[in-house]
């Protein structure tokens, strides 16, 4: 599948196909992608965002007792999640992308990249 330039970003969980972009302050990561490699980062965006969502939740019960292991449970997945979007990120993005995730140090990307690469 062919390849087309979008901007990306996390916090908003957007992308935006280059050609579209008007203002690009909103947008930190430029990435290369087909079809299928779009789904999937939208896919991510998709589990963050229900994870995310069961924190508020449970954060706006006050009165709720709740062990702080269970909750540093449900924080680690929030975390992991964000880690699988800048893992591909990572692997999408141009050489200026790639140099800024590193600067994030979020672990040994390359490594990473390697072991969930797909056969070409």
């Amino acid at each position: 599948m062919p390849r087309t330039t979008y901007w990306v970003s996390v916090g908003r969980q957007e992308v935006v196909p280059a050609s579209e972009l008007l203002i690009r302050d909103h947008y930190e990561f430029e990435i290369q992608a087909d079809e299928a490699e779009l789904l999937q980062l939208d896919e991510q965006f998709r589990e963050i965002n229900l994870v995310d969502k069961q924190l508020v939740r449970r954060a706006s019960t006050p009165y709720e007792a709740f062990p702080e292991k269970d909750q540093d449970m449900k924080n680690r997945a929030y975390d992991e999640r964000l880690k699988d979007i800048y893992f591909l990120v990572y692997q999408l993005g141009t050489t200026e992308t790639k140099k800024h995730i590193e600067a994030m140090n979020l672990g040994d990307l390359p490594e990473y990249q390697n072991i969930n690469s797909k056969p070409e």
